[in-house]
């Protein structure tokens, strides 16, 4: 099984800071222990290390980089033509919501990978249809 994680989940896993930092614990151990590979891409990378970079520091981005690169559990998706290509569709379709165009790439990915699920706290995957997991947590539902 595949779970997509979403920027925001890495930083508030990161970020001890983050509001969302002590459910993102308990959701990111609940994964591990339904043995879920997590799925990112590219520019999730990209933009998890750069946010943690300006935000908190280049060590942390540095040691979650590091972590991210070595783990068994995460998988990086490097995005190529078809994966721009789906996004761009999306990215134009949706014209009334306000997806950026790396929500539009992470959507295209988990569609053509058939993967349902993202650890996130952005509600454009729910807008999109996806299981958001941890949502009834972070939600207060």
């Amino acid at each position: 099984m595949k779970v997509f994680a979403d920027t925001g989940a890495w930083i508030a896993l990161a970020d001890k800071n983050d509001r969302y930092h002590n459910v993102a614990k308990d959701v990111y151990a609940s994964i591990r222990k339904r043995g879920a590979r997590l799925v990112i891409t590219d520019y999730i990378f990209d933009e998890t290390t750069t946010w943690l970079h300006y935000k908190i520091g280049h060590h942390v981005a540095c040691d979650w980089g590091n972590n991210i690169l070595n783990s068994r559990m995460v998988e990086m998706v490097k995005v190529n033509e078809e994966h721009i290509d789906a996004a761009w569709k999306i990215f134009q379709k949706y014209n009334d919501q306000q997806f950026s165009f790396t929500d539009c790439v992470s959507f295209a990915v988990m569609n053509l990978l058939g993967i349902n699920e993202a650890f996130t706290y952005d509600s454009h995957f729910s807008t999109m249809g996806f299981c958001v997991i941890g949502q009834a947590l972070f939600t207060g539902a």
